[in-house]
């Protein structure tokens, strides 16, 4: 069962899932649980059909999209903070040239984006 961190907002009782409350000592947590909800709100709202029914089918969407958009805090995407690199269009996995150029270049950036995100 998967869990997620609920902020009381009505859209999201009776999902299957564990809800749980962020920490009674950072209240500030729960801004940014609401802050973070209401993103995935707006970037699933972009796909839906009229019914409303198939939301769930583009989650993977909405995640490529958030997980490869750079971010204002950090200027960095959470993939490139994460895996050191940006994300790859589909059509790019089709081919990768030069693998110890990559890995190189992917050593050199995970080291960088560890920096960034501990002064963030």
């Amino acid at each position: 069962m998967r869990e997620m961190i609920m902020d009381g907002a009505p859209e999201l009782n009776g999902l299957v899932a564990k809800q749980t409350k962020p920490v009674e000592y950072r209240p500030m947590l729960l801004g940014l649980v609401k802050s973070h909800h209401e993103i995935w709100k707006d970037m699933v709202s972009q796909y839906v059909n009229e019914k409303q029914n198939d939301w769930d089918d583009w989650i993977p969407c909405a995640m490529y999209a958030y997980n490869g958009a750079r971010h204002e805090a950090t200027g960095y995407s959470p993939n490139e903070l994460m895996i050191g690199r940006r994300l790859r269009a589909p059509n790019e996995l089709l081919r990768i040239d030069g693998w110890p150029e990559y890995h190189r270049k992917l050593v050199k950036n995970m080291a960088s984006a560890a920096k960034i995100a501990k002064a963030a």
